[in-house]
């Protein structure tokens, strides 16, 4: 069974939204849409600036899970709303708690209720569940 229980706090895990970053994300995800890579074009469509897509966030709570369970964590669901952007220049943070463990199929699995912060507050919601591997599961 799980070391974690229902309520136990996740470490905070924080990572610089840098230029670099974004246009690595843009080539990585082959998510061309200009508000991702060119600071007019989003700005020009309503933008503050430019912000990353879904899937790099998906990426950044995968590197997430990895820290907190260890790299043989597998998630098995991930369920993103995505509520603010996160912009070039900002800082994202990702918090967390553990939802609930159980046993299942042989496998010991764990929900996790996470947030995605900047400096100007939440701007994701995230579920998931995890697979823990063995050595995080005793």
């Amino acid at each position: 069974m799980s070391s974690w229980s229902e309520g136990d706090m996740l470490p905070t895990i924080s990572l610089d939204l840098t230029l670099r970053r974004a246009i690595q994300s843009v080539a990585g995800t082959r998510d061309y849409y200009p508000v991702h890579h060119d600071e007019r074009a989003a700005k020009e469509s309503g933008a503050e600036g430019i912000f990353f897509n879904t899937m790099f966030l998906q990426g950044f709570v995968g590197r997430a899970v990895c820290e907190w369970f260890g790299n043989d964590a597998f998630p098995r669901r991930l369920e993103v709303a995505m509520r603010g952007s996160n912009y070039v220049g900002s800082t994202l943070t990702a918090t967390g708690v553990v939802a609930g463990t159980r046993e299942e199929d042989g496998r010991s699995l764990l929900d996790a209720d996470v947030t995605l912060s900047t400096e100007d507050g939440p701007t994701t919601e995230v579920k998931v569940t995890v697979q823990l591997p063995p050595e995080a599961a005793k």
